[in-house]
């Protein structure tokens, strides 16, 4: 069947001069967020706190434990961040069945596998990204994944993008960041690549 117009305005189109790609994962790769933003809503909700959306994306990039402490400081909980965490994460764990693929981004992966050498960076932590990347057929495309495990800094800073360009061995110039989020955006112009915003892509 040929493709429509509306079809091929949503292909992601990569400059001839790229020679490594590297990808974000929750949000980006995995349509993870909302799962991840009604598990904080949910954990915070006892202590009579919400938020946003588009407040929650602005916080999105970094470990988990580092998010906790910043809702805990932001809004003063009563509550350590590693209690916050556990709740978020079992809460996560309930509903990762929600997670799916993102069309546009997963498109890449098969278009250019085997043309471009590909890899993860996440602030997620190593366990939680082999095991989403695994259940969701993908990780075997991935000569790197670059996690929060692997890291002293996180986003912005550029070293989870600078660490994965320097394991496809790819100029970090060279380089092409798929991310989602404001503080992954800015580590990968840190970092001094190009980069996609890979949310005017979703269906």
């Amino acid at each position: 069947m040929a493709e429509t117009h509306n079809q091929r305005q949503k292909d992601i189109i990569i400059s001839r001069d790229i020679k490594g790609l590297i990808f974000d994962m929750d949000g980006t790769l995995l349509n993870s967020t909302p799962v991840h933003y009604q598990a904080w809503l949910s954990a915070c909700q006892p202590f009579g706190v919400s938020f946003d959306y588009d407040f929650f994306i602005t916080l999105t990039g970094r470990p988990v434990i580092e998010l906790a402490r910043d809702l805990i400081a932001r809004y003063e909980l009563a509550v350590t961040p590693m209690d916050l965490v556990a709740h978020k994460e079992s809460l996560v764990e309930d509903n990762l069945n929600k997670v799916t693929l993102i069309p546009a981004v997963f498109d890449v992966l098969e278009r250019y596998r085997g043309l471009l050498p590909m890899a993860v960076g996440t602030g997620a932590s190593r366990q939680r990204a082999e095991r989403l990347l695994r259940s969701s057929g993908i990780e075997d495309r991935f000569k790197a994944i670059v996690t929060s495990d692997d890291v002293s800094h996180y986003k912005p800073h550029p070293e989870t993008f600078l660490n994965a360009a320097a394991a496809l061995g790819v100029a970090p110039a060279d380089c092409l960041v798929f991310e989602d989020g404001h503080l992954g955006i800015e580590a990968a112009k840190a970092a001094g690549m190009q980069v996609i915003d890979v949310k005017p892509y979703y269906d």
